[in-house]
């Protein structure tokens, strides 16, 4: 069931509105260079009354930037209101302002946004300053920031699994293929629970969906404790974290404990029995024992992993073997994939 959920996994959100970088959404503000007069830039103000921001360059590095308000208060205004003439024949480079930040043009929209957020209050609301290569790229005003963010929020939330809340399957392959793309190491853990179909026959769908809802819940609390975890809800009782690769074996035991830690609470009277009674696929009685998970580590340490379908395909050998082992010892199961490839 969850290998044949990721292959079928379709695209229909469109990818550029979730894949944005800071830099796709930045607006090409003409510089000036550091030579150039008061006036010019005076002009330049005057003339658009929707320029917030005009950054200051040497030979297109960013060296400075000239803010609307503050550049016409305190440099045309001044303190008695002569600032003009005061400054009329100055250049750019000795009345312009430290840039606040300049952003790589590769940052994602949130690592912006919270760059943003560490600045100091008056200047809360600048334009960001974007370089590429380290030359001058471009500026994103604030409202085209948040309103990026909030489209993509609201399209990621489309996508959330209405029953946990969590990430579904868009966004669970945007991130993997995030961190293929940056060629960063990790683990892709993939949990169900074990004999869930005869569970919701013996005590209910919402019985069931408790379950489900109390998995989402723990790999929300585990999800404080890393902070490069990343969880999600592929569908039904299939779940799934991408971690650090030291750390993903630890992270299931610590699930499977708290998930058992519930099993008096699922079960009910049940639990001291220690087994159910439920049909099977043939629907025949069928004794169970009390839920377990298992958990299906497949990891880029061992496997050269080069897409998201190349994962997929992986996953499905290594969720087969640790479903194998689980039949067998009748409980939860934690497998790691070793193979080199």
């Amino acid at each position: 069931m969850l290998i044949d959920d990721l292959n079928s996994i379709k695209c229909d959100i469109e990818p550029s509105i979730l894949d944005l970088s800071i830099g796709d959404i930045a607006v090409k503000v003409e510089p000036l260079n550091k030579k150039a007069k008061i006036m010019d830039a005076f002009l330049r103000f005057m003339k658009d009354e929707k320029l917030n921001l005009i950054p200051v360059v040497d030979k297109n590095t960013v060296i400075g930037q000239l803010h609307r308000n503050r550049f016409l208060e305190n440099t045309v205004l001044g303190r008695f209101g002569y600032g003009i003439h005061l400054n009329a024949k100055k250049c750019v480079f000795e009345v312009m302002e430290e840039p606040t930040f300049i952003i790589d043009y590769a940052m994602t929209l949130e690592e912006a946004s919270m760059i943003v957020q560490k600045r100091e209050l008056k200047k809360i609301y600048d334009d960001i300053i974007v370089s590429k290569n380290n030359e001058y790229h471009g500026v994103v005003p604030i409202s085209v920031l948040l309103e990026a963010i909030t489209q993509r929020s609201l399209i990621i939330a489309r996508d959330a699994n209405p029953l946990t809340g969590l990430p579904g399957n868009w966004a669970i392959q945007r991130e993997i293929e995030r961190r293929i793309k940056c060629k960063c190491l990790f683990d892709v853990c993939y949990i169900d629970i074990n004999h869930f179909k005869p569970f919701n026959d013996c005590y209910g769908f919402e019985k069931g969906d408790r379950v489900i809802i109390s998995i989402g819940n723990i790999l929300k609390e585990t999800a404080k404790n890393f902070p490069e975890i990343f969880i999600g809800h592929i569908g039904g009782d299939d779940f799934i974290f991408i971690s650090p690769p030291k750390v993903s074996i630890s992270i299931c035991q610590n699930i499977i404990k708290a998930f058992e830690e519930l099993l008096p609470y699922f079960h009910g009277e049940d639990f001291i029995k220690g087994y159910y009674i439920s049909k099977n696929r043939k629907e025949e009685n069928e004794v169970f024992k009390l839920l377990s998970l298992t958990c299906a580590i497949v990891s880029t340490e061992t496997r050269n992993i080069t897409s998201f379908a190349h994962l997929a395909s992986i996953a499905s050998e290594v969720k087969a073997e640790a479903k194998r082992i689980a039949r067998i010892s009748n409980g939860s199961v934690v497998f790691k994939d070793r193979r080199n490839d």
